[in-house]
């Protein structure tokens, strides 16, 4: 028997005729392997017979979108399989394709210019990336014969939107505001340049107080976007104001009067508080690990280091922040010796 279920789900053919592999879909929710089987039987007997021709076929859009959807959940971060989820949710609600042959090189290059007039240029790159993948993901596991779009290019020049951070005054200006509950909390961001998940689920068991360091880890119910651990080194500053934070039963230092993981509010309390502050700008806890980073190179930090700090896959996400250190830049030029 030759039939398979992927992720758990649903039936595929497998088998050949005249030396071409064919591995498709079993229509109709069949979940009785017997009955699957039966069917490939019955296709490769008139496949045979010639009664039905072998044809390219021209899967349902949706259909590899929901496989991709899985095989990402099982293989990915949260984090990851979230971004894949939003992408190519974003994708098909705008183009309205429900096959495969609408996606073409055209037809990409139609919903960049389209796309382009909603969002910025780094995330209609991010989404055309997300697509790419996933159909190359297809052809690996040979639901589809090729990528249609494998050749298509990102959108190339700088960024329309610059990294907004905060400077010295507006984040001295937002930690006065700030109540005794979320201090601790916005200044451990401002401080390691943690993600909002990674804070969330920050445990005592994290911080070592004679070291002065913090660790971020992979952990059961949250993997670290890399699947690699970091560390963070703290000031005394830091270190006094975690110390300050009266200990629970919780294993997690951030947590609420009901002794449960401190998830929510944090956005809402922190806009609200930069607002009381007179602060302008859209201050997002993400800003928060924007400056973390931007002052540090603005401070002569070597973005290798920044890299590690942040815990960076790759360098280039952090040269976003190169621009910010213009004197670090030319001490590098003036160690050429001739």
């Amino acid at each position: 028997m030759t039939v398979r279920k992927r992720y758990g789900k649903y039936y595929y053919t497998d088998f050949r005729v005249h030396g071409k592999r064919i591995v498709r879909k079993i229509p109709g929710g069949i979940s009785n392997k017997d009955i699957a089987q039966q069917y490939e039987n019955d296709l490769k007997l008139k496949m045979l017979k010639g009664e039905i021709g072998i044809t390219h076929d021209d899967p349902d859009l949706a259909e590899l979108v929901q496989e991709y959807l899985q095989f990402s959940e099982t293989n990915k971060a949260p984090a990851s399989f979230y971004r894949d989820e939003v992408a190519l949710r974003n994708f098909r609600t705008i183009t309205g394709y429900n096959k495969l042959s609408e996606v073409t090189p055209r037809s990409l290059e139609k919903y960049k210019q389209t796309r382009l007039k909603m969002v910025s240029k780094r995330t209609v790159n991010l989404e055309i990336t997300m697509l790419k993948a996933m159909l190359n993901k297809m052809v690996e596991l040979e639901v589809i014969p090729k990528n249609p779009i494998k050749n298509v290019k990102k959108i190339r020049g700088p960024e329309s939107k610059t990294l907004e951070f905060l400077t010295n005054e507006e984040i001295a200006a937002i930690l006065k505001e700030l109540t005794p509950t979320y201090y601790p909390v916005i200044y451990t961001f401002l401080k390691t340049g943690l993600r909002k998940s990674e804070l969330v689920y920050l445990e005592w068991g994290d911080i070592d107080f004679d070291k002065k360091q913090l660790r971020v880890v992979n952990k059961v119910a949250h993997p670290t976007k890399s699947y690699k651990p970091r560390y963070i080194p703290m000031d005394n500053k830091l270190v006094e104001v975690l110390r300050s934070i009266k200990k629970a039963k919780s294993p997690y230092v951030f947590i609420t009067a009901r002794e449960t993981m401190r998830k929510n509010n944090l956005i809402t309390n922190l806009k609200r508080t930069a607002k009381k502050a007179g602060i302008k700008k859209n201050v997002t806890i993400h800003m928060l690990r924007h400056t973390y980073a931007s002052h540090l190179v603005m401070a002569g930090v070597d973005l290798a280091t920044v890299k590690a700090l942040l815990g960076h896959a790759d360098i280039h996400t952090t040269m976003r922040y190169a621009h910010l250190a213009p004197d670090h830049l030319r001490q590098a030029a003036n160690k050429l010796s001739f």
